[in-house]
């Protein structure tokens, strides 16, 4: 099949759904199809690799940023005559879509708690523009096939746009299990001794760009009022560190927060880690909780993240109600620090066993079947 995959950056330097689109390319080249991206930016390096089509967009602000890509996406995937066209975000002009970023509609619920706020919110371009967009898109008549990737985002897109149940298709993420796997904790003391960690301090990981989003203040909080009060926190990603610096000290936990700055190579640190925490707001599906658990290390994360149907409370990790769950969050990590050593290889183990029912290999085997379905239901059309 002539395939093109529409994504606003192709690149293997940002996140997951970014890199997720390349290996996607790959791995449908590797099985014989001729793939083109459609792409507002590509990296440099990855140019040669595969056939591409610049979009223009108008960046005057966020939303024309958005709403221009939408269009002149949609028309390049006319204009190509593909066999069929995969949206890894919003865009016009599919024949399949994955939900990939954040429903706009559900983000303003949950990250807007005070109703005023939010009733102001909701009449900010960007939202409108992005909620419009999803709206227009996933009910298209063209669109053929709406890809969750959680049941989360499933009963979501129900919910907030009506798509009929038999036109969604919910494909879990991913992991690299060559990449994330236990063998990395051998290496655990090492990266400690880097950390000026002593081996049997608990050590608590977190990791995004988005230290707000993601519920980092709710994580200091919680080691606030932690009963084992030697834990430390590991923090990577480039968030506003200086800002969250000053709140860590105002909490007097100045001292037990680790900034680690944005790392490259972050299986090693799962690897060094007793628990990995991500009190999202909400997000379609953290690959980073996935990976932790590759690596044997369980997760602790909020039922309004789509990795919620991979955690099995107490078996490989912890669920809390929301991002402001900060006493549900203190239990749990208070419990899981004073685990004896039989419990902690318990929880790797079956950590370890979730990671290997989600591969990425499953992944894109099941993404392919999608898109072959897809293309027969053009044809017979």
């Amino acid at each position: 099949m002539r395939i093109a995959l529409v994504k606003q950056r192709y690149s293997l330097r940002h996140g997951g759904s970014e890199r997720y689109c390349v290996v996607l390319a790959r791995r449908l080249q590797a099985a014989g199809h001729d793939v083109t991206v459609i792409v507002e930016k590509i990296d440099k390096e990855l140019r040669d690799e595969v056939a591409f089509i610049p979009v223009r967009v108008n960046r005057m602000t966020s939303w024309t940023r958005s709403r221009s890509f939408a269009e002149n996406g949609g028309k390049a995937a006319s204009e190509g005559q593909f066999d069929l066209v995969y949206g890894l975000g919003r865009s016009f002009g599919l024949d399949a879509v994955r939900v990939t970023e954040r429903l706009q509609s559900h983000w303003l619920n949950v990250y807007y708690r005070n109703p005023l706020n939010r009733a102001l919110q909701g009449l900010n371009p960007r939202h409108r523009t992005l909620i419009d967009l999803e709206r227009t898109i996933y009910n298209s008549d063209h669109v053929r096939r709406v890809v969750t990737q959680s049941q989360l985002d499933r009963r979501l897109v129900i919910e907030h746009y009506g798509i009929p149940e038999e036109k969604i298709c919910t494909i879990y993420n991913g992991v690299d299990i060559g990449v994330f796997h236990p063998g990395l904790r051998v290496h655990g003391s090492d990266v400690r001794t880097e950390l000026g960690v002593e081996p049997d301090v608990p050590l608590l990981l977190f990791a995004s760009m988005d230290f707000e989003g993601k519920g980092l203040r709710s994580i200091f909080h919680a080691l606030e009022a932690c009963s084992q009060n030697d834990a430390r926190l590991l923090v990577l990603g480039t968030g506003p560190a200086r800002k969250f610096q000053r709140l860590a000290n105002h909490l007097g936990i100045g001292e037990r927060v680790i900034f680690g700055g944005r790392r490259s190579g972050i299986e090693r640190f799962f690897g060094a880690s007793d628990l990995f925490i991500l009190p999202t707001a909400y997000e379609p599906f953290p690959n980073v909780n996935l990976e932790a658990m590759a690596c044997g290390t369980p997760v602790m994360t909020t039922k309004t993240a789509g990795t919620a149907d991979m955690v099995d409370e107490g078996r490989n990790g912890y669920l809390i109600s929301d991002m402001y769950s900060v006493d549900e969050m203190t239990a749990g990590i208070d419990r899981h620090v004073l685990l004896s050593q039989t419990d902690r290889q318990a929880m790797a183990e079956a950590c370890w066993e979730t990671a290997q029912n989600l591969t990425i290999e499953k992944n894109i085997q099941q993404t392919l079947e999608m898109l072959e379905g897809v293309h027969r239901e053009k044809l017979c059309a």
